[in-house]
């Protein structure tokens, strides 16, 4: 019975060692000068969302993409659905890398599907509106 256990409880750590190597966090910098050793794994990213674009398919399916980066160092970010974020949401992402994806005709580079994976929402962004302040009754 003993054996049994730690036979289940190595089974459990080798597990999460490979759920976790599977997802790595990863810099923009490291996704654009070492894509190929990324290309096709799940990853984990963190920055701000710039260049949000929600459309809508010919087929009628919704998507939205936006970029997310580093300075002046950007992937793209895709998912189907309607986009659960804000232009300058600080986020998490976690998707598949691809350095190259053809779908039809277009080209995509440096880019992470997030369709079966997940944006969150780390920091919104800061409102643009002015505080109000409350006026107070005397």
């Amino acid at each position: 019975m003993r054996q049994a256990l730690q036979a289940l409880g190595l089974a459990m750590l080798l597990l999460t060692a490979a759920s976790l190597r599977a997802q790595q966090q990863v810099t923009v910098q490291a996704l654009l000068t070492d894509g190929k050793r990324y290309d096709g794994k799940q990853v984990v990213l963190v920055g701000v969302v710039r260049e949000l674009k929600e459309k809508v398919s010919r087929r009628g399916n919704h998507y939205y993409t936006f970029k997310i980066g580093e300075g002046n160092q950007m992937v793209s970010v895709f998912s189907y659905g309607k986009a659960t974020v804000k232009e300058g949401d600080r986020v998490r992402v976690t998707g598949k890398f691809a350095v190259e994806k053809r779908v039809g005709y277009a080209t995509y580079r440096n880019e992470i599907d997030v369709t079966k994976g997940k944006v969150e929402v780390l920091a919104p962004a800061a409102s643009s509106k002015p505080a109000s302040s409350p006026v107070g009754k005397q």
